[in-house]
């Protein structure tokens, strides 16, 4: 008698462990993050940005005296062409002139360049985290309607490059519905 009492504790002891073990489920972040229209918008700014600091004055400037060099060193060089030992003086002098000018404007740019892409680069950062931060909003909300306990990133690796998930047997994949309710969410938000 004693033995099913101790059979029938073990077998209630199983059925409540079996209730209470956590449920969890998985996330491909990194698919809704690239399939996200805020995302493509996002990334399409950039790339204007970045576009337009190529277009700046200062390396429009820097091209055209480039080229003038090189025109320059062609005059200079050409041994079909000889030039008298004051005309050659006279272009080495203007070459020499050019070259410190391109110097100091390549200078300009670089450093111009490089502000423009920090500035740029924070404006991305900002995006980015804005979209993680909506992605990580909806997949709670859906976990918690759906009684997950836990959910996991399935398409990141840590900083070993070892995936953060490394084995899950038929765990539910959130990654349709959360991209569902971010695209809804998307097209009922005002254009700016």
């Amino acid at each position: 008698m004693k033995f099913l009492k101790y059979i029938a504790l073990i077998l209630g002891t199983s059925v409540l462990a079996a209730e209470a073990a956590p449920r969890f489920a998985l996330v491909r972040v990194k698919d809704i993050y690239t399939e996200l229209p805020a995302t493509s918008a996002l990334q399409a700014q950039i790339k204007k940005e970045r576009d337009e600091i190529m277009k700046d004055q200062r390396a429009e400037q820097l091209r055209k005296i480039i080229g003038e060099l090189q025109t320059l060193q062609a005059q200079l060089s050409d041994k079909s062409n000889p030039l008298d030992d004051a005309t050659n003086r006279k272009l080495a002098r203007t070459y020499e002139i050019k070259r410190q000018e391109a110097q100091t404007l390549q200078q300009e740019f670089e450093s111009f360049k490089a502000e423009q892409e920090k500035a740029i680069n924070r404006k991305m950062v900002a995006g980015m985290r804005t979209t993680l931060n909506r992605i990580v909003q909806v997949s709670h909300r859906i976990a918690r309607e759906r009684g997950y306990d836990s959910v996991f990133d399935s398409s990141g690796n840590t900083n070993t490059g070892v995936p953060f998930v490394l084995f899950s047997k038929n765990a539910p994949d959130l990654t349709p519905d959360i991209q569902a309710a971010l695209k809804d969410s998307e097209a009922a938000a005002p254009k700016p």
